[in-house]
């Protein structure tokens, strides 16, 4: 039959509410909860007895429900239980949904999962998301909707629990089959039978017969579509689910429509119809059956019937305010006046199902428009109308196309942006981190140098106090020991004394050497330049070497550290080039400029390799290296293994103002 399969599609429900009580009605079970509710002092028992008698009754009387659930969440305030809360705006949430109140719904739900989460309820989480979909699923924002199918599929499959992940299947299902695509909803709809087969559960089941049958029925497998159809209708006539089973009734006759029985099909859709009047209130569902009764009194050729029940879908479909019914409402209303030969009202109808049609599916106009053309041509302005309706409506579609495409390339542009940006400020960030753990080996390095050094120093100062110093004292102590020896004469006595005085020279000189290797005094009094001359001056008189001071462009001192740290720079490089270069002459050099001190050491030893210094394992490099950057010194190093001679050059920046008046000099 023309246009059938986009009206079986249409009329599928999408049900897959997942919360922890049962919606079969029990007389026995509401005189419980009645009693309970009345007799009960205890207010998170009234609480959940409320909500459950709600439950228990939002499909057969919804205002009833309604107002149970409203009963319900004022007690709310004296309870404190997130478990109760979180159940109780969930009944509050559905019973909304039930009504076709989706704002109120998603209100009540999103307050639901908040309990929950602050519980840290992850099975509750799981279940208020997959009933937010349900909500989203029925105001057509499928995006929202496959979003908390998602969300409650993977908390479901965190917890590990296979009847949750078999919900949240069936939800994700749900939405495949709302977006046209019938094989992945059924890859969905059959996994999540599997895990309700395994986890033996039978919550719902009903509801996944159904949606397998409606998925089977869309790819004209028609004989899988019957069997799950009679399950469903097995299962609810059990449970006593009459919304279950009267939409797989309205399906059944759907079937039986497709393969030309509106006869049948009838039967099947009285006995949906009975449900709704004396079981079930439900106007989304009611408008779907009201559809497809139209459908099957056109096909049998009762326009006065099928008219009629077109118009009661419309009003539903209107009061819903929902797309998709509406556009099945005024599809089959241009049907009926269509074969009643009212073209006008045909054209109308077939208009506004087409507004709906691009609003919910954005394709092209539809080749009905063109049908009723043809024979509405005695009105020529009404036909002129239809087409320049018909390329606006293409045209709007393209524009929306276009506007959609430019604004997901923005979005995949911005997102590509800030990726790139986020990339690159890690790797900065690593970078940074790297050089910081570099820089703190290196302080590292640094101090154990500098420790070692002045360990090392100690151990040279005692050893020369021990050797050099020890011994004179030594020598002293037995010569004023022999003055107290009676039986030497004036003579031996006066020897005594006289070389005594000798090793007292000998103590003052040795002490005189320790303390320059020490401080040498004369660089606190004077200052660099004095103290590398009387350097020089103690090297030159060994006769080893000559050095050869320059200091004549040198005019003012330094600050004190900057004077120390030259100092011992220069006394360890020239001590290592006597050691290791066997040079025979050196020469150092100042130049003082305003802002800066050139310092040059040069020799004529033997050159080395400069990399090697990297790689040494000795304090004295980095004894160098230390002092330099302590004052902010940049250094050069020129040498080579293949020719003779090395030097060092030192550049120190300096502020003449300053040093003036830290000495205390006028300028």
């Amino acid at each position: 039959m023309k246009n059938f399969t986009h009206v079986t599609k249409v009329l599928f429900l999408f049900f897959v509410l997942i919360c922890f009580k049962g919606n079969g009605q029990n007389q026995a079970i509401l005189d419980s909860l009645d009693k309970v509710i009345k007799n009960t002092t205890v207010d998170s028992i009234r609480a959940e007895a409320l909500m459950d008698l709600a439950w228990q009754k939002m499909y057969s009387d919804n205002p009833a429900s309604l107002a149970l659930a409203h009963q319900g969440i004022r007690e709310l305030e004296k309870v404190n239980n997130l478990r109760i809360i979180g159940y109780a705006y969930t009944v509050m949430g559905v019973v909304h949904w039930v009504g076709a109140s989706y704002d109120s719904a998603s209100y009540y739900l999103n307050k639901s999962a908040e309990a929950y989460l602050e519980k840290g309820d992850l099975r509750g989480v799981s279940a208020v998301y997959n009933n937010l979909s349900m909500v989203y699923q029925n105001k057509s924002d499928y995006t929202k909707a496959l979003m908390f199918a998602t969300n409650a599929l993977e908390t479901s499959e965190k917890i590990g629990d296979d009847k949750m992940i078999g919900n949240s299947l069936f939800s994700v299902g749900n939405i495949h089959y709302l977006l046209k695509d019938n094989p992945k909803a059924l890859k969905y709809y059959q996994k999540a039978l599997s895990k309700k087969n395994k986890a033996n559960d039978q919550h719902n089941l009903q509801k996944l017969y159904l949606n397998l049958g409606s998925t089977f029925h869309n790819l004209k497998e028609l004989d899988s579509a019957t069997y799950y159809y009679s399950q469903c209708v097995l299962l609810s006539e059990n449970l006593g689910d009459f919304k279950a089973l009267a939409i797989a009734s309205t399906n059944l006759g759907n079937l039986a429509m497709d393969q030309s029985k509106p006869k049948l099909a009838l039967d099947h859709y009285n006995k949906s119809q009975t449900i709704y009047h004396s079981k079930l209130k439900n106007d989304y569902d009611f408008s779907v059956l009201l559809h497809s009764m139209a459908k099957a009194q056109l096909q049998l050729g009762n326009h006065v019937l099928a008219e009629e029940f077109g118009r009661k879908s419309l009003t539903l479909s209107e009061k819903l305010n929902d797309n998709t019914r509406l556009l099945s409402a005024h599809s089959v209303l241009a049907d009926v006046f269509q074969e009643k030969g009212d073209f006008k009202n045909a054209f109308l109808s077939y208009k506004q199902a087409q507004a709906y049609k691009d609003s919910i599916f954005n394709i092209e106009k539809s080749t009905a428009i063109a049908d009723i053309e043809t024979k509405y041509e005695t009105e020529k302005k009404e036909a002129q109308i239809v087409l320049q309706a018909a390329e606006l409506a293409q045209q709007k579609a393209s524009i929306q196309r276009n506007l959609i495409l430019i604004f997901s390339l923005l979005i995949i542009l911005f997102l590509a942006s800030v990726l790139f940006i986020l990339n690159q400020n890690r790797q900065k960030k690593a970078r940074k981190l790297l050089l910081q753990e570099k820089e703190i080996e290196i302080k590292e390095a640094y101090i154990n140098a500098v420790l070692e050094s002045q360990e090392n120093e100690r151990k040279r100062f005692a050893q020369d106090l021990h050797d050099g110093f020890g011994q004179l004292i030594s020598a002293l102590r037995l010569n004023i020991s022999n003055l107290n020896n009676d039986s030497k004469n004036l003579e031996d006595r006066t020897d005594i004394v006289d070389k005594s005085e000798l090793i007292l020279k000998e103590m003052h000189t040795e002490i005189r050497n320790i303390a320059f290797n020490l401080m040498p005094a004369t660089l606190i009094q004077y200052g660099l330049k004095e103290a590398v001359n009387e350097f020089a001056h103690r090297i030159n008189s060994t006769g080893k070497i000559q050095i050869i001071v320059d200091t004549q462009e040198m005019s003012t001192r330094l600050k004190e550290i900057q004077e120390i740290s030259l100092y011992r720079v220069i006394q360890e490089w020239v001590n290592n080039v006597i050691k290791y270069a066997n040079a025979h002459k050196i020469t150092i050099q100042f130049v003082q400029h305003d802002s800066e001190l050139n310092l040059l050491i040069e020799d004529d030893g033997a050159g080395f390799d400069v990399n090697s210094l990297h790689n040494s394992s000795g304090n004295g490099w980095r004894n160098i290296q230390s002092r330099l950057k302590r004052i902010n010194a940049d250094f050069e190093i020129d040498s080579h293994p293949d020719r003779k001679g090395s030097s060092l050059i030192i550049d120190l920046p300096i502020d003449k103002l300053t040093i003036a008046k830290e000495a205390g000099i006028m300028v």
